[in-house]
């Protein structure tokens, strides 16, 4: 029998269930990275609760380490890395994780993200591993080829997870996945980490010359041509005489393409590119509305942690967003890719009065510690884990 797809309600019963097979359950963790983004953190956190939950884990990433994983590798968690080059294929890393997988032998592998995922089904089936469980992050693979390649090895392992259940309907129409094992296992979010300390946005709002009078978007995320920056820019350009700012935490890539962008759009001086950030709860707190404009998303991270900081949020309808943000509660969801909605949009949050915007900012806040918890989403995978211990005898 399949497992459930819908884990959305764990009872008391499937976590101390799970509790019983963690003794003797041994859990290797498989991803394409451990740096800053919302994935990671996500595997870090599952990786956190496995052992406070007495399983053996393992965590295996198949790039050098980054950011979070240096860190969460020197507050001891059990991290190694296949040290493999981002786009070559790499026939030794591949040797290196069928030897651990053989030494160690796991009773699962799950692995996150498309690269892994291949990966971690190969080396699986290969090596004999009991169970293997991939979990797709994202409603995009990428490209046609790599969505043929995720439909032929669909077979090798025994579920598949991903993060949101309109992700979970987008792989099921597009048949890269078969819905008798696909479980939806929403992302948790640390809510007490996002609790700035009093005084931290206006700390945040000197730092940077943002007067009282300034309203202030945040946006976080990579510089990648998933999160539409370049429609974030042409959205808020209408709204920079308001006056308004906007602080946008990441790097990568395009860094220099959308500095250039602002500046043709004369919102350069009202635009801070700020890099990687370790300190998101305070620009939260800075912040008055945050703002997500992505092409396509799983089950965005960031807009978890807004709306766990009790900030209203202006979001493109992609991935698990209207799981997330209930429109006219705790937020506005438009379609993505329309400057033009999103410029709307976020004109309605700016001219709400300040006490409105509270009351949804708590509204979304309820929402996510009612529903996204951190013990929630460990609670379901182990009770998956537990679901297919018992079907495979183990």
């Amino acid at each position: 029998m399949a497992p459930s797809s819908n884990l959305s309600a764990v009872s008391d019963s499937d976590v101390v269930e799970a509790g019983n097979y963690a003794r003797k359950t041994r859990v290797l963790l498989l991803s394409t990275s451990l740096g800053m983004g919302g994935a990671d953190r996500q595997i870090l956190y599952l990786a956190r609760a496995l052992l406070e939950h007495n399983y053996e884990v393992r965590l295996v990433s198949m790039t050098p380490l980054e950011e979070m994983g240096r860190q969460a590798l020197a507050q001891g968690l059990p991290i190694t890395s296949l040290d493999m080059t981002r786009g070559r294929a790499d026939w030794q890393a591949f040797q290196r994780l069928v030897r651990l997988l053989r030494e160690w032998q796991p009773h699962l592998l799950t692995s996150f993200m498309y690269h892994a995922n291949l990966l971690g089904r190969l080396a699986g089936k290969w090596t004999g591993v009991p169970l293997i469980v991939t979990s797709i992050r994202s409603e995009r693979t990428g490209t046609a080829t790599r969505d043929w390649l995720m439909r032929v090895t669909n077979w090798m392992d025994h579920c598949s997870t991903t993060n949101s259940q309109e992700v979970a309907d987008s792989l099921r129409k597009r048949g890269l996945l078969s819905g008798g094992k696909l479980s939806v296992i929403p992302n948790g979010v640390d809510v007490a980490a996002l609790t700035a300390p009093a005084g931290e946005g206006s700390r945040i709002r000197r730092e940077l010359g943002i007067t009282p009078t300034e309203f202030v978007w945040l946006a976080v995320g990579r510089l990648l041509p998933q999160k539409d920056y370049a429609t974030l820019l042409e959205a808020f350009q209408p709204l920079a005489s308001a006056p308004a700012r906007l602080l946008i935490a990441g790097r990568g890539p395009l860094l220099d393409e959308l500095q250039h962008r602002a500046q043709r759009l004369g919102i350069a001086s009202q635009v801070s590119f700020l890099g990687v950030r370790e300190d998101i709860a305070a620009l939260l707190a800075a912040a008055d509305g945050f703002v997500l404009s992505s092409a396509w998303e799983g089950m965005p991270n960031v807009v978890m942690e807004a709306l766990a900081a009790a900030r209203p949020v202006v979001a493109t309808r992609v991935g698990g967003v209207p799981e997330l943000v209930e429109t006219g509660k705790s937020g506005v969801v438009v379609q993505p890719r329309d400057p033009t909605a999103l410029s709307q949009a976020m004109r309605q949050l700016m001219t709400l009065p300040a006490e409105q915007r509270r009351e949804m900012g708590s509204r979304g806040r309820s929402h996510v510690v009612a529903q996204f918890s951190l013990g929630a989403m460990a609670g379901r995978w182990m009770a998956l884990y537990g679901q297919l211990l018992m079907q495979k005898g183990l």
